[in-house]
C-alpha cells in the first residue's frame, strides 16, 4: 500500500512525471498566499508578505492596518512594518541582489526595505513622465526594474543605485490591444547593451520593445504564435517560454528563430 500512496505523488506533464513532495511546515498561520502580494528572495533567503490591495481579502482577527512581513524560509516572523507609503497600489515587489526589498508603486516610485522591514533612504523614482500615468506591470531583477504603464509607456532602470530613468520606444495600444504580460532580457545578454523588453499582446503574437525601435514577433518559424499570456525568461537569456491563450506552451530561442519545444498542457490534464 505505501507503494501505492507513493505512485499516485507522481504527475505526468507530456512525457515526464514531476511529483512535489513535502519537506517541512511553514511555522506561519492565517497565512493565505493566494491573497497576497509575495517575493521570496533566491537561496533559501528571505520572503516578504503584503496583503494584495487589488483583491478583497478577509482580515481574521489582526489589526486593519496592511503590513508588510518578512519570514525566514520557514515561516518564522522575522520583521514587520506598517505599509503607509503614498503613491497608490502596490504593483509589484522583489530582492534585489544587495537583498533589499524593492517595491513598485503606481505611480512609479520604488520604496527599497532591509531584511529588518527598514525603509532604504532614498527612494527612486521612473521620473515625471511615468508619475503623470498609472504603473500596471512591472519587472524586477538584479538592481533594476521596468515597468508598463496605462498608455503602453515602457520605462526602465538600469540600476537602483543610479537612478537614471530612460523611455523605451512607445507601444500603439489601438493596434496591439492591451498587454497581457511582459518579460524582460537583461543588457547583457542584448547585442545592443540595451534593455530589451518583451510584451504579450491582445492582438496575438510578441512585441519586442527596445530603447529606440518596436519589432512584433507574429510568428515562429511560420508557426503562428496566437496570443500569449505569460512569458518567462531563461536566467541565462538564451531562451524563452511562452505560454499560448489555446493551452501551448512554448519554449524557443530568445531570437525567436525557432519552436524547441511544444506542449498542449490542456491535453496533458485532461489525460491525468
Amino acid at each position: 500500500m505505501a507503494n501505492v500512496a507513493v505512485a499516485t505523488e507522481w504527475q505526468l506533464l507530456c512525457n515526464r512525471y514531476y511529483r512535489k513532495p513535502l519537506l517541512y511546515q511553514m511555522r506561519w498561520r492565517h497565512i493565505d498566499l493566494s491573497r497576497n502580494k509575495v517575493a521570496a528572495a533566491p537561496f533559501g533567503s528571505p520572503v516578504a508578505i503584503i496583503l494584495d490591495d487589488s483583491k478583497i481579502v478577509q482580515l481574521y482577527s489582526e489589526s486593519a492596518l496592511r503590513k508588510l512581513r518578512i519570514f525566514s524560509s520557514s515561516g518564522t516572523l522575522l520583521a514587520e512594518t506598517v505599509w503607509k507609503n503614498p503613491g497608490g497600489r502596490l504593483i509589484g515587489m522583489y530582492w534585489t541582489d544587495d537583498l533589499n526589498l524593492a517595491c513598485l508603486v503606481q505611480d512609479g516610485t520604488v520604496y527599497r526595505y532591509n531584511i529588518r522591514a527598514e525603509l532604504v533612504e532614498p527612494n527612486v523614482s521612473f521620473g515625471k513622465e511615468c508619475f503623470e500615468q498609472n504603473v500596471v506591470e512591472c519587472i524586477i531583477w538584479s538592481n533594476s526594474a521596468a515597468c508598463v504603464t496605462e498608455g503602453g509607456m515602457v520605462f526602465c532602470l538600469v540600476d537602483f543605485g543610479d537612478p537614471q530613468p530612460s523611455k523605451l520606444a512607445e507601444l500603439d495600444l489601438e493596434l496591439e490591444g492591451d498587454v497581457l504580460c511582459f518579460a524582460v532580457v537583461e543588457p547583457k545578454y542584448v547585442m545592443s547593451g540595451s534593455v530589451e523588453v518583451l510584451l504579450g499582446v491582445a492582438e496575438g503574437g510578441i512585441v519586442v520593445v527596445e530603447e529606440d525601435s518596436v519589432q512584433r514577433v507574429k510568428d515562429i518559424g511560420g508557426e503562428p504564435l496566437g496570443v500569449v499570456s505569460k512569458l518567462s525568461v531563461s536566467g541565462d537569456g538564451k531562451w524563452l517560454a511562452a505560454f499560448t491563450g489555446d493551452g501551448q506552451l512554448l519554449v524557443m530561442p530568445a531570437d525567436f528563430s525557432e519552436i524547441k519545444f511544444s506542449c498542449n498542457c490542456e491535453l496533458c490534464l485532461q489525460s491525468r
